[in-house]
C-alpha cells in the first residue's frame, strides 16, 4: 500500500518538476533574446532619426521658390518729409496742426506713438492767441502715417499684409498697420478693409489698365476710368493731398495725354499727372459726419470751446451794443455804384474797432 502512494507521489512531483524547469527554461531564453530585439529597435531608430536629418538638411538646403520673388522695400517716409510740409515750434518738434504740437521730432520712420502738447489757439512764434474755441481736451498721440505708398517701377508689386485697424485720435479715418519683413508702417485704411487681407503697392504704368482691389496704390495712369480712388497726390512724390478724410473719394474722369482729370468730394476737378500715386477705394469711417456729441462736455473733451455768444443777437437790451449797425440796403434793382474813394485812418483812431 504504501508503495503505491510513494510512487504516485513521485510521479507528480517529477511531473511539476519538468513544468517549472521548462517554464523557467523558456524565460531565459527570452530575455537572452531580448536585448538583440532592441539593439534591432534602437539601430532602426537610428537610422530613422538619420534619415530625417537627412532630410531636414536637404529642405534647409534647398531655396523655398516663393521666396525667390519676395521684395522688400523701405518706407519713403523721412524726417525731411515733416520740415517740408509742416511748421516747426520754435523750441522744438512741429506743429501738426493749430491744436497739436509734436515735441519731439523724429528722425526715421517708425510706428511708436509720439506724445502731444497742445497749442491752446496761440500763434507758433509770438505765443499770442490767434484762434478762438481751442483749449483743453483729452491728451492724444500721433501716428506717423505713411502717405507716399512708394513701390517699384517695374516687376512684381510689393505685398503687404494688413496686421490690424484701429482708431487714431488725430485722424478722421481709421488706420491700418501693414508691413513686410521686418517693415511696417501706418496706412489710411479703406471701407471695407480687413485683417488679413493682402494690399499691393507698385509704381509702373502698364499699357492696360490694372484690375486693382481695394487698398492698393498704383499711379493714378494704371487704373481705367471710372475708378474711386483716395489719397492722391497732388505732383509725384508730394504725399496724400486730397481726399484725406473718412469717407471721402476722388473718382478718375477722364485721361488726356500724360495727364489724369479727377473729381474730388467737393465736386471740384483737379488735372495732374499719370505718375502720382492713389489708392484705391473709399475712406473709412464714413460715418463721421454724422456722429452726435449729445452734450456740451463731448466737444470739450475733444478740445472745442463753447462760442461765448459772439453770433447771439446784440438787441442792446441787456448792455450796450459792441458793433456798428449796418447800414440799411435799399433795394431798387440797379447796380450800386462804388466811387474809387481811397481812405486812410489810423487804426487806433477808429473807435469801432
Amino acid at each position: 500500500m504504501y508503495s503505491i502512494i510513494r510512487n504516485n507521489v513521485a510521479r507528480v512531483l517529477q511531473r511539476d518538476l519538468t513544468s517549472i524547469l521548462g517554464s523557467l527554461s523558456r524565460s531565459t531564453t527570452t530575455n537572452t533574446t531580448s536585448p538583440s530585439i532592441e539593439t534591432r529597435k534602437v539601430d532602426d531608430n537610428s537610422t530613422k532619426s538619420d534619415s530625417q536629418s537627412s532630410d531636414i538638411t536637404k529642405t534647409t538646403d534647398v531655396k523655398v521658390p516663393w521666396k525667390a520673388n519676395v521684395i522688400e522695400m523701405p518706407v519713403a517716409m523721412s524726417s525731411q518729409y515733416i520740415i517740408d510740409n509742416f511748421r516747426e515750434h520754435r523750441e522744438s518738434g512741429f506743429y501738426y496742426d493749430h491744436r497739436i504740437i509734436i515735441p519731439k521730432m523724429p528722425e526715421k520712420y517708425t510706428v511708436k506713438p509720439f506724445e502731444t502738447r497742445k497749442t491752446g489757439g496761440n500763434h507758433p512764434d509770438t505765443g499770442r492767441k490767434e484762434y478762438r474755441r481751442v483749449g483743453g481736451g483729452l491728451k492724444k498721440t500721433w501716428l506717423w502715417i505713411d502717405t507716399m505708398r512708394q513701390g517699384p517701377k517695374s516687376g512684381p508689386p510689393l505685398v503687404e499684409r494688413v496686421i490690424r485697424i484701429m482708431n487714431s485720435d488725430c485722424h478722421t479715418a481709421k488706420v491700418a498697420l501693414i508691413g513686410h519683413g521686418n517693415t511696417p508702417r501706418y496706412i489710411l485704411a479703406t471701407e471695407n478693409l480687413k485683417v488679413g487681407d493682402l494690399v499691393k503697392t507698385s509704381g509702373e504704368i502698364p499699357k492696360n489698365p490694372v484690375k486693382a482691389s481695394e487698398g492698393d496704390a498704383y499711379p493714378v495712369g494704371a487704373l481705367p476710368i471710372g475708378t474711386i480712388v483716395n489719397c492722391v497726390e497732388g505732383y509725384p512724390g508730394q504725399g496724400a493731398k486730397y481726399a484725406i478724410n473718412a469717407g471721402t473719394y476722388a473718382t478718375i474722369m477722364k485721361r488726356i495725354d500724360d495727364r489724369c482729370i479727377l473729381q474730388l468730394p467737393t465736386k471740384h476737378e483737379i488735372s495732374i499727372l499719370e505718375q502720382c500715386m492713389v489708392t484705391v477705394g473709399r475712406l473709412s469711417n464714413v460715418e463721421h459726419n454724422e456722429f452726435i456729441y449729445g452734450k456740451a462736455g463731448a466737444t470739450r473733451l475733444m478740445g472745442i470751446r463753447p462760442k461765448l455768444g459772439l453770433f447771439h443777437p446784440k438787441t442792446s437790451r441787456f448792455g450796450r451794443r459792441p458793433f456798428r449797425p449796418r447800414p440799411i440796403l435799399v433795394i431798387t434793382g440797379e447796380k450800386p455804384e462804388h466811387p474809387n474813394v481811397l481812405k486812410l485812418q489810423h487804426p487806433s483812431l477808429d473807435p469801432y474797432r
